[in-house]
């Protein structure tokens, strides 16, 4: 054979080798893309919740611990084996599409027992009026992964009337003429720091408000009276009077042996408002104060008389809990139903719910 036929022997082999080698990559290539795809999941099949709550409820703290209701649910697929499907259980304000819904984790579980406690809680969080009924939707979301769509059940509604979760600070009861003079059931004003400085707010419905101070809700123990403006004295004095009706705001210093009470008319203001005053109006029965109001996108805060001198604002979260001089809250465009509750000293709140 010539030199020059072996070296194109030569060079035909190599290439047949390469040629070879060459297709068995794109043969091994194509398996794996096939074995890729068969591990890829698909959208999650919708799990269908049912549960045994009543769909009306007034909530109780004396039944925190009590179920709510027990919610159970059909499984969802996301289309191969292997998965570990994980389920929450998500609550928003009814007609809210979930924009913003709390969460509660179920794990891998298909049934998830929800307390009294949880659901006020949650409803707290969302800022549904305390004592007044409201509306909640309730889903089941279905996931594997952040990789991956999630999937929703159905929507169950349920309408609930939440419970304020009540912090009892050290306090001082004010019996008087506007309730019968009975310290059991007086209104009280309460030392937030624990610091002797009393603070409460108090509807007086007469054109003159006669009224004690006492230490606790009876006639026993420490009684507060007054022998001069401005001042209080224990175990002695006359009756402290406030002249003309309306809503006080009452402060007490058992150190320094003084009192205040000033009449409050209360209104929302800020940017969302157009900084112009959007007067409330107070319910004696519900003894909260109301305004519905068109917002625009800003911040509102709650003022007394016109000024700046007696302000709310809330806390960094805006969570429904009312500061003095605090945080101006943020809002967003719309109707709103806005309510200031500082009936209960120390436990001062708002809400803002959409119309």
């Amino acid at each position: 054979m010539a030199i020059s036929d072996r070296c194109n022997h030569k060079n035909m082999k190599s290439l047949f080798t390469k040629f070879m080698a060459f297709s068995m990559f794109i043969l091994l290539f194509m398996s794996c893309k096939k074995d890729e795809t068969k591990v890829v999941a698909g959208n999650g099949t919708a799990a269908a919740v049912t549960s045994s709550a009543l769909t009306t409820q007034v909530l109780k703290e004396e039944n925190a611990a009590v179920n709510f209701g027990v919610f159970n649910w059909t499984a969802s697929t996301f289309g191969f084996e292997g998965s570990v499907v994980s389920y929450t259980v998500q609550v928003d304000i009814s007609g809210n599409n979930f924009k913003a819904p709390k969460e509660i984790s179920a794990g891998s579980l298909l049934t998830k027992t929800i307390t009294v406690a949880d659901i006020n809680s949650i409803t707290n969080q969302l800022k549904l009026t305390n004592g007044v009924a409201g509306k909640i939707d309730l889903r089941v979301k279905a996931t594997i992964s952040d990789k991956h769509p999630a999937a929703y059940s159905n929507t169950l509604t349920f309408t609930v009337t939440p419970y304020q979760i009540i912090i009892d600070y050290p306090s001082l009861y004010v019996p008087g003429a506007y309730q019968g003079w009975a310290p059991a059931t007086a209104s009280k004003i309460s030392s937030v720091e624990d610091n002797k400085m009393y603070e409460g707010y108090i509807y007086f419905p007469d054109p003159v408000n006669e009224f004690k101070i006492t230490s606790a809700p009876n006639w026993d123990n420490i009684i507060y009276g007054t022998s001069a403006a401005g001042k209080i004295v224990a175990g002695a004095g006359d009756n402290l009077k406030i002249n003309g009706a309306g809503y006080y705001q009452l402060k007490a210093n058992t150190t320094a042996l003084t009192y205040s009470a000033v009449k409050t008319t209360w209104a929302v203001m800020g940017s969302g408002t157009g900084n112009v005053e959007a007067p409330m109006t107070y319910d004696n029965t519900t003894k909260v104060w109301t305004v519905t109001k068109a917002l625009s996108a800003g911040t509102i805060k709650f003022r007394a008389n016109g000024t700046d001198d007696i302000n709310f604002g809330s806390n960094a979260t805006a969570d429904g809990t009312l500061v003095a001089g605090g945080t101006a809250i943020p809002v967003t465009a719309g109707t709103y139903k806005i309510t200031f509750n500082v009936s209960i000293p120390g436990n001062y709140v708002y809400s803002i719910l959409l119309q």
